[in-house]
């Protein structure tokens, strides 16, 4: 995600999670083989972490997530 996008659209307490999230994902993917499943999630989070933002929202609608009601716990 684009620094800016990121800025605008959350706080810095959300900058500060997703940075966190984004480094123990990069210390997973480090540690484990490419086969071991938590390596494959912590790639797949990188992957989103770094993917460009096109300017017609195809990679994440960020309203969409602002709105999220997510239930549960992960």
């Amino acid at each position: 995600m684009t620094t800016q996008v990121v800025h605008r659209v959350f706080g810095p307490k959300q900058v500060r999670q997703f940075r966190e999230v984004y480094e123990r994902a990069r210390v997973v993917e480090a540690t484990y083989p490419d086969s071991h499943i938590a390596s494959k999630a912590a790639k797949r989070l990188i992957e989103a972490f770094e993917a460009e933002i096109q300017t017609d929202g195809t990679v994440l609608d960020f309203q969409q997530l602002c709105e999220a009601n997510p239930l549960g716990t992960a």
